[in-house]
């Protein structure tokens, strides 16, 4: 999964605080316009989780396609990335997201859920490659040294995008997935690691900046299923403090309730290694997805039993994302998984 750049430092950002929906204007993101990030009371959404946005079935979704939308009709979910339009200098004055929403996925009764990687692409733009890739600054180590100093352009970004998503998708769900692998930030790789208290802080800035001009985003905060036992719980302690609605992992669905496909009772963090218990922790609903680019997974969740759905279900998953190449296949796979079980936690 691509890193993501997480900031240390105080809570609050730049901004004002600014009534619910407000959208910020074109230019550079932080310099006025938007809506407060930290927020004032009442300012940073529902206090009430978001945790079924699609419905009280399983729902599929896939990866947004080349081409048309009307042999997608059987999905309840696309997903689509945002954020590649930040400049090294943290402005940014297009929404490539808006485009998709109003081009693509307006005509269809699909919910958008959109991998949220600003902080990500930031540290693109300044010479930062993701961990698994070649370069001498790396998301994994200079991340959050860089962040550091940046951070209320960070929130300023997700302000002002949610504001402009907001005018173009202005009522139904769109499931915000935010920075991938979110963890790493806190972790010695880093030159300057933020502590856990810094990085659930960041998280909350970051949601209430969402939800502050986007009433009708659902955030959910990712997952990285590798965390060592003690790292899952300290990191998941730490995000409490931010109001987001689900939990979103990249992993299988047909290993007996484990994230990843390799796990069993004796891999190293097995007592935390499984959906059940990341949905127990957080008290949240979780979508899985099966990764993207080179770490691209193959679906195991259209060819699982409907058994393993209705195990995954229980486990707190409501929703899979087949992220890589949508297999042939895949719509009669799900047709035939139609009659699995309804989510019982669901209103």
């Amino acid at each position: 999964m691509a890193g993501a750049i997480a900031a240390g430092g105080t809570s609050g950002a730049a901004g004002a605080n600014a009534a619910a929906g407000a959208s910020g204007s074109a230019g550079m993101a932080g310099t006025g316009g938007a809506a407060g990030a930290s927020g004032a009371a009442g300012n940073c959404g529902a206090t009430t989780h978001a945790l079924h946005p699609f419905g009280c079935k399983f729902a599929w979704g896939i990866a947004s396609p080349n081409g048309a939308l009307a042999s997608y009709s059987y999905l309840q979910f696309m997903s689509s990335w945002i954020g590649s339009e930040v400049k090294a200098d943290g402005s940014i004055t297009s929404c490539s997201g808006c485009t998709w929403l109003t081009g693509t996925l307006a005509s269809t009764n699909l919910i958008p859920a959109f991998y949220a990687y600003f902080i990500g692409f930031y540290g693109h733009a300044n010479g930062i490659v993701d961990g698994n890739q070649t370069g001498t600054k790396k998301l994994t180590t200079d991340g959050a040294a860089l962040i550091k100093g940046n951070r209320s352009k960070i929130i300023a970004m997700y302000a002002w995008y949610a504001g402009q998503l907001h005018m173009a998708w202005p009522s139904k769900p769109a499931v915000w997935l935010l920075e991938g692998d979110f963890v790493q930030y806190a972790a010695t790789s880093q030159s300057s690691p933020l502590t856990y208290a810094e990085l659930g802080q960041l998280a909350a800035d970051i949601t209430c900046a969402i939800k502050a001009n986007m009433p009708n985003a659902v955030v959910a905060i990712d997952h990285s299923s590798w965390n060592a036992d003690a790292v899952t719980t300290s990191y998941w302690n730490a995000m409490a403090v931010a109001n987001y609605d689900m939990v979103w992992t990249t992993g299988v669905g047909n290993n007996n309730g484990y994230i990843e496909g390799s796990a069993n009772n004796t891999t190293y963090n097995h007592a935390t290694a499984t959906y059940s218990y990341l949905h127990t922790l957080t008290g949240r609903t979780l979508l899985v997805d099966t990764s993207a680019g080179a770490s691209a997974a193959g679906d195991s969740w259209s060819t699982a039993s409907a058994s393993d759905i209705n195990g995954r279900i229980t486990d707190g998953v409501i929703a899979a994302n087949i992220t890589g190449t949508a297999p042939t296949g895949l719509q009669g796979n799900i047709s035939g998984l139609a009659n699995v079980n309804a989510i019982a936690s669901c209103p």
